[in-house]
């Protein structure tokens, strides 16, 4: 990571949490176990890395780190001997932290400082700890290296043990309005009515909005409301069907995953419009004039929810994308 990214000036948004994290680093009163909570891409990985800069800066400013000295250059390359990063493995069908990872984690922060007062050890997607990884950190987590500091990120604090939650400091992070996306999008260079549209169906999500727009997430949620309109007219034939299923084998199953969250959303939108805040409300004449009933569009959610699980498994991306289409046909018919 560029050392430019970590200062408290490119954080989006969050400037109250900002503040708080600086003067607590700036007082000495840092915790020693923190949870930083909230959805994917709201920003809460930058901030743990600014943390871990200033905690680490030989010249730290108000809580900010100075930019300049060599630990700031060390920690921005990843390359810092006093700051430690853990991540979740993939595999084919899930992500996980293991054990192993935990417990070479555990040997390093047993050791003294080499370059620093201090060490700083960042467990991203905490929540992907499996039984005995969460176990063995929590061992830590009681009797932490008085010279050690954890940052733990997780996007969903409900599944972390609730031991591992009462032992940590918890900071939330939440969503991004749709303003702070759209402006921070027009800074780079992201034409203002594409920036608006990425910025509503990103969900208060900058990290999200970014891939959403390297991938073309504007066009793929056409496609869904294109789908769900077809569907609605009873316009999608055996022959659209197919053909759509050829189209969506040729894309990776996490842009699949991405389209049924757009029909997902889309849906909600369609029953809850008037009662819930809507996904996309750029969307509403559209979106009016699909007239499915309510019990309909719940089976279509479940069908959502079921073909999601299907994903996660080896099965042929093609045959789950037809089976998806011809199931909705199906309820809507």
């Amino acid at each position: 990571m560029d050392t430019y990214k970590l200062s408290w000036e490119n954080l989006i948004g969050h400037a109250a949490t900002a503040n708080h994290l600086r003067k607590s680093i700036a007082e000495d009163k840092f915790p020693h176990a923190v949870l930083f909570s909230g959805e994917e891409g709201t920003g809460k990985r930058l901030a743990a890395e600014i943390c871990a800069a200033a905690l680490l800066c030989e010249n730290p400013v108000d809580g900010a780190p100075c930019g300049e000295c060599e630990s700031c250059q060390l920690t921005a390359a990843h390359s810092h001997p006093d700051f430690y990063v853990v991540e979740a493995e993939e595999t084919k069908t899930t992500r996980n932290i293991k054990i192993g990872q935990i417990r070479e984690m555990q040997s390093e922060a047993s050791l003294r400082p080499i370059n620093s007062a201090r060490r700083v050890v960042i467990i991203d997607g905490a929540e992907l700890m499996n039984n005995a990884a969460a176990n063995c950190l929590l061992k830590t987590i009681e009797e932490p290296p008085s010279q050690t500091i954890f940052i733990l990120l997780t996007a969903n604090r409900s599944s972390l043990l609730m031991t591992i939650r009462s032992r940590c400091s918890t900071v939330n992070f939440d969503k991004l309005s749709t303003a702070e996306i759209r402006d921070a999008l027009i800074s780079r260079d992201v034409e203002a009515s594409e920036a608006e549209r990425l910025a509503v169906i990103a969900g208060g999500s900058f990290g999200r909005a970014l891939k959403l727009k390297d991938s073309g997430g504007a066009q793929l949620r056409e496609e869904a409301l294109s789908t769900l309109e077809r569907l609605a007219r009873a316009e999608l034939k055996n022959e659209d069907i197919f053909a759509k299923g050829a189209q969506i084998a040729e894309w990776s199953r996490e842009k699949f995953a991405d389209f049924l969250t757009h029909i997902q959303k889309l849906l909600r939108d369609v029953c809850f419009a008037e009662v819930l805040e809507p996904h996309n409300p750029d969307l509403a004449p559209r979106l009016q004039a699909i007239k499915l009933p309510e019990r309909k569009i719940f089976l279509m959610i479940e069908a959502g929810v079921e073909f999601r699980r299907r994903l996660k498994s080896n099965a042929n991306l093609r045959l789950i994308a037809e089976a998806y289409l011809f199931k909705l046909r199906k309820i809507v018919s």
